[in-house]
């Protein structure tokens, strides 16, 4: 019983530690926005390679993206309530829409891709999450780009998704 509540006490030391380290990106985060000089840039380059990097250190993959994933899109969150589409009866890409970007956006079903992609050419969503197979056959406005793919080791719930902008 002494080791057992040996280790919980070590794992509670780690947990604080993490917290903390957490509440220092968050302030990072926030120096950054102002060195942009308040500019909000959602860069889903450099959130892919900030998720390249991670991966690359012993921590099991999808653990690590889903963790990193809520941290970034919360820091994402307080600088811009991004508007967020997705096709309405798709469960997945909802699943998918929280685990990528968290519950703190605000998120509009479409009926159909068209729809979809032309919500993000009218500007009515910042940007769009879909299923990689449903994109596919899609004629698509030469502006709207494929900005990131997710998660980028693993299947979500078998499949790939999409961010596209």
């Amino acid at each position: 019983m002494e080791e057992l509540e040996k280790l919980r006490k070590e794992i509670d030391q780690l947990d604080k530690m993490i917290a903390e380290l957490i509440s220092k990106r968050q302030g990072l985060s926030y120096k950054i926005l102002k060195a942009k000089g308040g500019k909000f840039t959602y860069d889903p380059v450099r959130e892919s390679k900030v998720m390249k990097k991670i991966l690359s250190y012993d921590i099991n993959s999808e653990l690590a993206e889903r963790i990193w994933r809520q941290i970034i899109a919360f820091n994402l969150s307080t600088q811009k309530k991004l508007k967020i589409g997705h096709l309405g009866d798709d469960k997945f890409s909802i699943a998918a829409y929280e685990s990528y970007f968290g519950p703190y956006f605000k998120i509009r079903d479409f009926k159909n891709v068209t729809k979809l992609v032309e919500g993000i050419s009218n500007k009515i969503i910042d940007v769009a999450i879909i299923e990689k197979s449903q994109f596919a056959p899609v004629k698509v406005n030469s502006k709207i780009k494929i900005v990131s793919e997710f998660p980028l080791n693993e299947y979500f719930y078998k499949k790939k998704y999409l961010i596209l902008k």
